[in-house]
């Protein structure tokens, strides 16, 4: 799969200050070991380095991993654009597709009967997640599920 070059960007530029990859192994804000941008995972602790060539590579993957779970999604079916079906990627590289489905089925019943403004709406009406990821994030998902464009 080739990812897709505007997820790509926004993903960078969500998870890591002016899109530059953290390098240095950290313990994001619920105390996971973090890297890159945003990569968890067994193989990853605090303090330890990697490269940049490291980090592009596992986001591809992280991006890749995302979409497949994404696309085994009910809701996916129901999403009518590039720039929908990228909102929903995020969100499941972000919160992984387990958290995805069980704290936002308001935003995937919306989005399967295809109401775009509830969608988005539901989608605004996570204070927990705004906290962990900021609002500026939740609101251009919000966005790109309310138009369907960028």
């Amino acid at each position: 799969m080739s990812v897709d070059q505007r997820l790509l960007h926004d993903i960078k530029f969500s998870e890591a200050p002016g899109g530059r990859a953290e390098l240095v192994g950290y313990a994001d804000g619920g105390g996971v070991p973090t890297v890159g941008y945003g990569h968890t995972g067994p193989e990853v602790y605090v303090g330890m380095t990697i490269t940049q060539t490291q980090a592009d590579a596992w986001l591809e993957e992280d991006i890749e991993e995302a979409n497949e779970q994404a696309a085994q999604l009910p809701e996916w079916a129901s999403l009518s654009t590039a720039c929908r079906r990228n909102a929903i990627i995020e969100c499941v590289f972000n919160l992984g597709d387990g958290h995805w489905i069980s704290e936002f089925p308001k935003t995937r019943a919306a989005i399967q009967r295809q109401d775009w403004p509830a969608a988005a709406q539901a989608l605004l009406n996570s204070p927990l997640w705004i906290k962990q990821v900021h609002l500026s994030r939740v609101e251009r998902l919000a966005e790109y599920l309310a138009r369907g464009s960028y």
